[in-house]
């Protein structure tokens, strides 16, 4: 009974965790992700990540109340590659459509400096190039949606575009 007791907290924390990894596969968010492999692309081995409420810090190390405060309730993301391309996908439930679109708006301001250009995909968004990569910002009905591409050429637009373009076509 002593070696129970020992065991016990270890396989209760691996249970909470198995069961919050199951409910983030089934998540709205999660089922938005692009597959696992298409058009060349394949998801990195390992990277899922799914966070909701204050576990968006395993998504967002120390801006998680950003998320959280501008209507966040969940998330998940995935990192692709192709070639040299890296992509991260994060999909954000958020709590309705108008606190997504104002989520995009609020990104959109702080990024002003980089010149926005402007999506031509169902919904609100925008793309802009900083720092090396390459990065869209987009939203429909209650779902915000960021691509980051690790590149900042014309090539990493196309490919952000492409993977925004798998997500878009799953939203209703």
């Amino acid at each position: 009974m002593r070696n129970l007791s020992r065991w016990f907290p270890l396989v209760t924390m691996l249970s909470v965790a198995l069961l919050a990894w199951a409910q983030g596969e089934n998540s709205p968010c999660a089922k938005l992700l692009p597959a696992t492999e298409f058009k060349g692309w394949k998801e990195v081995s390992g990277s899922y990540l799914y966070g909701k409420g204050e576990g968006l810090t395993s998504i967002y190390n120390g801006g998680y109340q950003l998320y959280l405060k501008n209507g966040v309730q969940e998330a998940a993301q995935k990192l692709y590659q192709r070639d040299n391309l890296y992509a991260t996908v994060t999909i954000h439930t958020m709590k309705n459509a108008l606190v997504a679109s104002k989520f995009v708006d609020y990104w959109r301001n702080t990024h002003r400096k980089q010149k926005p250009q402007p999506l031509k995909i169902t919904g609100t968004g925008f793309w802009i190039q900083s720092d090396g990569a390459t990065t869209l910002y987009w939203a429909k009905g209650r779902f915000f949606v960021t691509v980051m591409v690790m590149r900042d050429d014309r090539q990493a637009v196309d490919a952000g575009l492409e993977m925004l373009r798998a997500v878009a076509g799953k939203v209703k």
